[in-house]
């Protein structure tokens, strides 16, 4: 029944039931010290006074005639004390009944006007609410000038709302660079049949440059399939693989010689690479794969990447290091989106399908670890990889 009616009302139901519990228990207490203290003591002395009768046996008939009418007198005002006790209880205690229920009112109605007031930032917050939607996030809940419960509350739903902005926005870029990226190959494999319908008698250098295109186009596409079903699979995998850096970084260091020695770019490890970590043997070599590729695929001619392995506690730290182009500092809280690339149009020219970097995020945190990216234009990047070590 109380979840039916509004918090204001719930707010003055309550409290004038503590009033009201209040205020009876007051006034009973007061009726009955009344009673104790005033008109019992009072009535307690009339009674006992008029009971008393003078036993002296030396008392003449004469003396006896003029005792008898004082008697009588003084036993008639003792009877008028105990009426006037009686009735000056009754008359305070319909004064007090009177006064409980003007308290009880009065209670009431100053609880109503006072969390009407108290709760006029929560009405205004709940309009304000109200109004947002998914196309206006970007409206935020104007500061309310209280240090309490209703404060905390919108400064939490501002925070929320910036929340639900971000992630509105990346969904939106999700899209659109996801449609871009499945857009290219499809268009180029449209593009060579419109090609080959045009011409009328084709030769078959013709159809075998076409089906060339056909096939690259094609599985760029299931590159990109694959990608997404890595990025966005939930499956169990095994995590008690141990795993050694040092033969990881060195095999991975191995399948990049081609495009290193292409770029004459040094792979160069420094300090000391013993160290283990346990988790999933394919996952963590994927993602360690993805950092280096990258830091040759984007580095100078002649470039450097570093590799450096040490422990922070009970922590691995990975970091790879490179002397490219480096990133913007306004790229950067973006790079890990899928399908996000800084420059498009060199990115595609060098290749991937700008999921790269966001599964490598998703494995780093499949295995409770975190990265962090350090960047400079046109002096190099740095990722830090850090995992966290299980004893066993």
């Amino acid at each position: 029944m109380l979840n039916k009616l509004s918090l204001r009302m719930r707010l003055t139901l309550l409290t004038g039931c503590i009033v009201i519990l209040t205020a009876v228990c007051l006034t009973l207490i007061s009726i009955h010290n009344a009673e104790r203290k005033f008109v019992r003591p009072n009535v307690l002395q009339a009674v006992t006074t008029t009971k008393m009768v003078p036993l002296n046996s030396s008392i003449t008939p004469d003396h006896e005639a003029w005792i008898r009418p004082a008697a009588n007198e003084e036993k008639l005002s003792n009877i008028s004390v105990e009426v006037r006790a009686i009735k000056a209880k009754d008359q305070f205690v319909d004064t007090s009944v009177i006064y409980m229920f003007i308290i009880i009112i009065l209670g009431m109605a100053a609880t109503y006007v006072i969390s009407g007031r108290a709760l006029k930032p929560v009405n205004q917050l709940s309009k304000t609410i109200k109004n947002i939607n998914e196309h206006n996030l970007s409206h935020r809940i104007d500061h309310i000038q209280t240090k309490d419960e209703i404060g905390s509350l919108a400064g939490s739903f501002n925070t929320m709302l910036n929340r639900l902005d971000e992630s509105f926005a990346r969904q939106k870029r999700f899209a659109a660079n996801a449609a871009h990226e499945l857009k290219t190959p499809l268009t180029t494999i449209k593009a060579g049949i419109q090609v080959l319908k045009l011409d009328k008698s084709p030769s078959i250098e013709d159809y075998k440059e076409n089906v060339d295109i056909t096939e690259l186009s094609t599985q760029r596409l299931i590159d990109v399939v694959d990608d997404l079903l890595k990025l966005t699979s939930e499956e169990k995998a095994k995590f008690a693989d141990k795993i050694a850096l040092s033969d990881t970084l060195q095999h991975i260091a191995q399948e990049l010689e081609p495009m290193t020695r292409q770029k004459n770019i040094q792979i160069q490890v420094v300090g000391e690479c013993s160290h283990a970590i346990f988790g999933n043997q394919t996952l963590v070599y994927r993602a360690l794969f993805n950092l280096l590729e990258n830091a040759v695929k984007y580095n100078k001619h002649g470039g450097k990447v570093q590799i450096a392995v040490s422990l922070r506690g009970y922590n691995t730290i990975i970091h790879i290091s490179d002397t490219g182009i480096g990133i913007p500092n306004e790229e950067l809280p973006h790079i890990f989106e899928p399908f996000y690339r800084i420059d498009k149009s060199r990115s595609r020219d060098i290749g991937g399908s700008g999921l790269g970097l966001s599964i490598v995020k998703t494995i780093i945190e499949k295995h409770n670890g975190t990265i962090a990216v350090q960047s400079e234009p046109g002096v190099g990047t740095t990722f830090d990889v850090l995992f966290p070590s299980q004893h066993k």
